[in-house]
């Protein structure tokens, strides 16, 4: 398996939207990329929409970068796509967690520890 950080693509000019999240219509690099298995959803330091995704190694990745040098794509290590991924589903169970939490001091401490999950997991990204 490989691993990639990614932008969403315009699915009418198909250029990567690295630096606005309104395009008429967006889409997953899946025609650039096949077997393109998207597993985070995050914002950048921007704020603008960008995914690690999961790519079968029989797909060709490489990074792909923009006229002004920004990563459109971004090959990852298991490491650092690990780095946002573990603490980003982490996140995820403890608010499921905390929506289902009856006590409502459990409640709030799993909100935290999702929220403190959440925030590590956009750290991790931001460092990419």
């Amino acid at each position: 398996m490989q691993y990639i950080k990614h932008y969403w693509v315009d699915n009418i000019s198909n250029e990567y939207c690295c630096h606005t999240n309104d395009p008429k219509e967006k889409r997953h690099p899946n025609k650039e990329f096949a077997g393109l298995d998207v597993k985070v959803r995050l914002q950048d330091v921007d704020g603008i929409d960008v995914c690690l995704s999961e790519v079968p190694d029989t797909t060709s990745v490489s990074t792909v970068t923009d006229e002004g040098g920004m990563n459109c794509v971004k090959v990852l290590t298991l490491e650092e796509f690990n780095s946002v991924a573990t603490p980003y589903f982490g996140a995820q169970q403890l608010s499921t967690e905390a929506r289902t939490e009856e006590d409502e001091t459990l409640k709030a401490e799993k909100e935290a520890a999702a929220s403190a999950k959440y925030q590590e997991a956009v750290t991790a990204l931001y460092a990419l």
